[in-house]
């Protein structure tokens, strides 16, 4: 038994190669011109697993890891449910009354309020909840980033040292579509959940945005993936350098332009009913 054991797995190693190196990278320099439409450096990157192939602008930018910035509610949340920080989706997080810089902050929040208005306050006490020891194992597991806690347990995301390239958001985000991440069903099928920013008759959009509009680690932030007939079809993550001149609504001008270019996402569909 012990003699075939070094070959088979010899074996399964060459086909895990062979498989890894047999997906196909193209190089989109034409989709420059949806950043340069805006005055804006940027990268995206497409994955469609159907076709084993990546679709990357600006691959050296997509490498490079930046502050995730509010994306980071989507691990946030996951290690939350799976630690008992957050209990479940019903959950309500009362608000303290005092005024907050976006309106619809101003009121209490359950998971998906507070993962669709981005509603910072909420998650930061989700991650004091959750403690710098527990948040390191989680981070460790889900093998999330640089895992960089430095900055503060409520604020290592938004301005301390956790950095996640584009590259690795898209791998992140098709193990959390797939199921596959190393935690419980019910946590990520919660998370996917209350990430569902459109649903038409045509397909499903789940989405996440991330912004830090100023200072050294300026970026912006829009990552997700599209499901048709109940599939994930194509998971995207791109990030750009916002200027003075740039706008929040950027992201979604840019974004949507080269997955519908793409044919990853179609044209404007009637709601679901």
């Amino acid at each position: 038994m012990d003699r075939l054991a070094t070959p088979l797995l010899a074996l399964f190693a060459s086909l895990a190669t062979a498989s890894a190196a047999a997906t196909e990278t193209r190089t989109r320099d034409d989709w420059r011109r949806h950043f340069d439409a805006k005055g804006l450096r940027g990268t995206f990157v497409l994955f469609e697993p159907a076709l084993d192939r990546y679709q990357v602008h600006d691959v050296a930018r997509a490498k490079q890891r930046f502050l995730p910035a509010s994306t980071f509610k989507i691990p946030n949340a996951l290690i939350g449910l799976e630690v008992g920080s957050l209990t479940d989706e019903k959950e309500v997080f009362r608000w303290d009354g005092k005024p907050k810089p976006i309106p619809a902050w101003e009121r209490d929040q359950i998971l998906r309020t507070g993962m669709g208005d981005s509603v910072v306050w909420m998650f930061q006490e989700i991650a004091r909840r959750t403690g710098k020891a527990r948040m390191r194992e989680w981070l460790d597991r889900l093998d999330y980033g640089n895992r960089d806690l430095s900055g503060g347990i409520d604020l290592f995301w938004l301005q301390g040292g956790l950095r996640v390239s584009a590259l690795e958001q898209v791998r992140f985000l098709h193990r959390l579509a797939e199921g596959r991440l190393p935690m419980t069903q019910r946590a990520q099928r919660l998370v996917r959940d209350a990430l569902v920013v459109e649903r038409t008759r045509g397909y499903t959009l789940y989405a996440k945005t991330g912004s830090q509009p100023s200072g050294k680690d300026a970026v912006m932030w829009w990552v997700g993936w599209i499901e048709r007939k109940c599939r994930p079809q194509a998971y995207f993550a791109m990030n750009f350098a916002p200027t003075s001149k740039s706008a929040f609504a950027d992201r979604f001008a840019i974004g949507r332009s080269i997955l519908q270019e793409a044919g990853a996402l179609p044209g404007a569909s009637p709601p679901a009913s």
